[in-house]
C-alpha cells in the first residue's frame, strides 16, 4: 500500500506564509518533500524564502487582483497546484463599540473577502483537474470571546464558506475543508504570551492546560493535504486542546 499521508512532490501554495503558522507550515511541507509556494503581504516579507527552498510571492490579500495573479503565475509554471492552503489572516484587539470603519474593513477584506478570492482564482485554474483547498478558520468562529467581534465573525464565515464551496464544487473534483486552531503561540497571540499573568489565566481555561504550538497543527493539515483524506470534504477539524469540548 502506498503511503496515504505522503505529500512528496505535491505543489502546495500557502497564503500568509511569511510568519507564524504559515511559515511553520511552509517549512514543514518543504521538509516533507513538497514544492512549496508561499505568499506574504510585501516583497520584503517573503525575501527569506529564497534561501529556504520555498518560492515566495508578494500578495496583499486586500488587493482584489493580487492573489489571483499569484495563483495564475504559479499554475502557469507548474501546470498544477495540488493544494491551496488559505492561512493569511489578521486579528484585532479592539472593543466592539470602539471599532473604527478602517479596522473593520481591513479584517473583513483580509480574512474573508481575500480568502474567497483565493478560492475562486484557484477554482478557475484547476477547474478541469480538480483541487484541494484547506481554509484556516478559528475556534473563535465557533465560540464567543471579548475583543474579537469582527475577527470571530470572519472566521465563522470561513467555516460556512468552506461547507458551501465543498458542495458547489464537489462535482468538479474539488475537496474543501477547514482547520480551526485554538490559541496558538505565534506573534499574533503575543498580547497573551508576553504577559505571564494573562497567559496563565488563559491556559487555565484550556483543558490540556497549555496554548498550542504550530507543530500541533501540522498533523491535521498534512492529513487534509494528503490522499488519506480523499473521501472528506466540507468538514472542519478543530485543534484546540479541548477548548470547544467544554
Amino acid at each position: 500500500m502506498k503511503d496515504l499521508f505522503s505529500v512528496k512532490g505535491k505543489v502546495i501554495l500557502i497564503t500568509g506564509a511569511s510568519r507564524g503558522i504559515g511559515r511553520f507550515l511552509a517549512e514543514g511541507f518543504r521538509d516533507l518533500g513538497a514544492e512549496v509556494h508561499g505568499t506574504g503581504s510585501k516583497p520584503e516579507s517573503v525575501e527569506w524564502m529564497k534561501s529556504a527552498g520555498i518560492v515566495g510571492h508578494a500578495a496583499d490579500m486586500r488587493d482584489p487582483l493580487a492573489i489571483g495573479q499569484v495563483i495564475q503565475s504559479v499554475h502557469a509554471k507548474t501546470a498544477r497546484i495540488d493544494v491551496l492552503i488559505n492561512n493569511a489572516g489578521i486579528a484585532g484587539n479592539t472593543p466592539a463599540g470602539g471599532m473604527k470603519e478602517e479596522e473593520i474593513s481591513k479584517i473583513i477584506e483580509t480574512n474573508y473577502t481575500g480568502l474567497f478570492r483565493s478560492c475562486q482564482a484557484y477554482y478557475k485554474v484547476q477547474r478541469k483537474s480538480g483541487g484541494n483547498i484547506i481554509n484556516f478558520a478559528s475556534v473563535l468562529g465557533m465560540i464567543g470571546t471579548p475583543l474579537a467581534s469582527v475577527y470571530s465573525g470572519t472566521k465563522g464565515a470561513v467555516i460556512s464558506l468552506t461547507k458551501a464551496l465543498a458542495i458547489e464544487w464537489v462535482n468538479n473534483g474539488f475537496r474543501v475543508n477547514a482547520i480551526c486552531p485554538g490559541l496558538i503561540e505565534t506573534d499574533m497571540t503575543s498580547m497573551i504570551t508576553d504577559r505571564p499573568a494573562i497567559k496563565e489565566k488563559v491556559q487555565g481555561g484550556i483543558p490540556m492546560g497549555r496554548m498550542g504550538l504550530p507543530i500541533d497543527l501540522m498533523g491535521g493539515v498534512v492529513f487534509l493535504a494528503s490522499d488519506s483524506s480523499s473521501y472528506m470534504t466540507g468538514q472542519t477539524i478543530v485543534i484546540d486542546g479541548g477548548m470547544t469540548a467544554q
